[in-house]
């Protein structure tokens, strides 16, 4: 068992006191009161997510991070967590056939390697390293330089 002063990061999992269980339960209760917000909230909603949910994280954003140009609801996506949303990133940003490495930083996020051996990357997953200052740039170069040099050799530069 653990101590109340132990954390445990091992899952991610936060703590269950920081569980907002009574403005969830209030929260639901307010949408299966009324049709017209239960049936949507029921259904499968588009798949970049409900759009006044969106709209609202981009002001939100946008008003948060005071950038140069609004942030546009349009580049917002609302999944399930990161690892849903590092499945999806693969699933339309990757190619099996293609892609050669991954690259990620380490230590990295400890369900990513078994999203990317899902994803169909087993074997391709490279390591990153890096310091106080970020990534070792020059490291990622040259082991860049090596990918391109093994498939020139191996000639694979077209996606299958």
């Amino acid at each position: 068992m653990e101590s109340p002063e132990e954390v445990n990061l091992f899952r991610g999992w936060p703590n269950p006191a920081l569980l907002p269980t009574d403005a969830l339960a209030e929260a639901s209760a307010t949408v299966m009161a009324s049709p017209t917000i239960r049936v949507p909230a029921l259904m499968y909603g588009p798949d970049e997510g409900y759009q006044p949910l969106r709209e609202h994280l981009a002001q939100w954003l946008t008003a948060f991070y005071q950038p140069r140009h609004p942030i546009s609801s349009e580049r917002i996506c609302i999944t399930g967590g990161a690892s849903q949303n590092l499945a999806c990133i693969f699933q339309v940003f990757t190619d099996p056939s293609y892609t050669r490495n991954v690259w990620m930083a380490a230590p990295t996020y400890f369900l990513a390697c078994r999203i990317m051996d899902d994803a169909g990357f087993a074997g391709r997953l490279r390591a990153v390293p890096h310091d106080e200052s970020g990534l070792d740039l020059t490291f990622l170069r040259q082991e860049l330089v090596k990918a391109e040099e093994k498939a020139q050799a191996e000639q694979r530069l077209e996606p299958v």
